[in-house]
């Protein structure tokens, strides 16, 4: 998938952006962590219902990281999905310092047309699992992902058709923490928006994703 050319800076999407700012400010005093951000609505048919001209972001912290493995609820969850993406880790200067394989759990709670409630709402994330970095690798030519759901129902995907370039990513978030006041930090991790259409969920199954030379990564869901 070829790279956006750069950030939606409209008005709608800079109000979205600054009141969902906010509320990281808020999470962040309360105690939680920040781990980084996410690529949403990469999707361009979704764009075009929203009447965007890019991916937007989300934000990512400690309250929805889930270690690798773990069993994650639905209890609550409106229209749960699961996205498979590549999680791009940020060394010093914006430099790509590893690349890795990431499930997120979304969930579909808002009316799809209201973009600034979207936005504030942090564009659906519920929870992200992230697999171990690999070190050193800032490409994804000749890579398939595997994604394998608990029925056996295994998705194969063409990593570099379905994805956005690492050096996109992160050109992109930059562009929308640059017109919100912030900065990209050495640490943070941007999980890439989804490789595939996002996957429905209805519990009570192992979710898998392995990337050729990136690794593979598992959570567990339940139910309730």
């Amino acid at each position: 998938m070829s790279g956006p050319a750069g950030p939606d800076l409209s008005a709608p999407v800079l109000r979205g952006l600054a009141a969902q700012a906010a509320r990281l400010r808020e999470r962040i005093a309360a105690g939680e962590r920040r781990i980084g951000w996410k690529i949403a609505l990469n999707d361009p048919r979704v764009q075009r219902a929203l009447g965007i001209a890019a991916p937007v972001i989300g934000h990512l912290t400690s309250a929805t990281i889930l270690a690798p493995g773990e069993t994650h609820s639905l209890a609550g969850a409106t229209r749960p999905a699961i996205e498979p993406e590549v999680a791009v880790h940020v060394g010093e200067e914006g430099r790509i310092a590893a690349l890795g394989a990431a499930l997120e759990i979304i969930d579909v709670d808002l009316p799809f047309e209201d973009l600034g409630a979207i936005l504030e709402g942090n564009v659906f994330h519920r929870a992200v699992v992230l697999g171990p970095p690999v070190a050193g690798v800032t490409d994804l030519g000749g890579r398939t992902a595997r994604m394998t759901r608990g029925d056996g129902e295994q998705t194969t995907i063409d990593v570099a058709q379905a994805a956005l370039d690492p050096a996109d990513v992160v050109l992109l978030v930059s562009g929308y923490l640059e017109a919100i006041g912030d900065t990209l930090s050495p640490g943070d991790v941007i999980i890439a928006g989804s490789l595939v259409t996002a996957v429905p969920l209805s519990g009570d199954e192992r979710v898998a994703l392995e990337i050729d030379g990136l690794g593979s990564v598992s959570l567990e869901i339940a139910s309730a």
